[in-house]
């Protein structure tokens, strides 16, 4: 790796730990290439010390602000921490000051790519400009014991289905549900594509994208009905 890159990413260590924390991951040599900050054998275990580190200041001391987590994570003496923690609460699309959970994996997510963009610049992927990929992030997260929630295909089948039996009866939820597939899939994939936004706006989309969903079964079953009753 150049020695331009960023010294958080050369580390592995993009939240920039110092050495002390018996972090899962360590690199038991790599104090002979930085005697400051940790080093670790792979992205996704520095990520993971980094959530956990959040999800600690929470746990631990109550911490439940983005600006009191990176006041204590970046203090004043060392850092602008105000242009800190209003770049991360932008990023995570909240106010500074409101409470959140950072158990939360739409709250966690954001919040540590802020943190790794702040301490090592822009990265070199076109997305959000990161220097890790959703999936490096997401497995770290996950090694700090924090999943995004899966899209909730059996919910969007079962509104279908729902709605069959409403509009034209049990017989109607297998010739719906399979017309409906791939809508289904779509759901899914917006749930993916939104993955980088704020939690709240990610609702949205996939609220109105199920909502488009259930609509489609509606019309289907009206269809179906029309049709047989042409055919009798």
């Amino acid at each position: 790796m150049s020695k331009t890159t960023p010294r958080g990413i050369r580390n592995k260590n993009p939240g920039n730990l110092e050495w002390g924390d018996p972090w899962q991951g360590l690199d038991a040599a790599g104090k002979g290439q930085d005697s400051r900050f940790a080093v670790f054998t792979a992205p996704a275990w520095g990520i993971r010390a980094l959530a956990r580190t959040l999800i600690t200041y929470q746990d631990k001391y109550g911490i439940r602000t983005i600006d009191a987590a990176i006041r204590r994570w970046a203090p004043p003496v060392e850092n602008d921490t105000g242009s800190y923690v209003r770049a991360v609460a932008n990023a995570v699309g909240v106010s500074p000051v409101a409470p959140v959970n950072f158990h939360d994996h739409d709250i966690l997510r954001p919040l540590v790519e802020a943190i790794i963009r702040h301490e090592n610049g822009a990265g070199p992927l076109r997305t959000l400009n990161t220097w890790y990929d959703a999936t490096t992030i997401d497995e770290g997260l996950r090694l700090a014991g924090v999943v995004q929630p899966k899209p909730a295909l059996a919910t969007v089948e079962g509104a279908a289905a729902g709605t069959a039996v409403a509009a034209g009866g049990a017989a109607a939820i297998t010739e719906v549900v399979a017309q409906l597939a791939p809508a289904v899939t779509q759901v899914q994939g917006v749930s993916t594509a939104t993955a980088g936004l704020p939690g709240w706006l990610r609702a949205v989309i996939v609220l109105l994208t199920v909502a488009a969903v259930v609509a489609a079964g509606v019309v289907l079953v009206q269809k179906s009905k029309r049709a047989k009753a042409v055919q009798q």
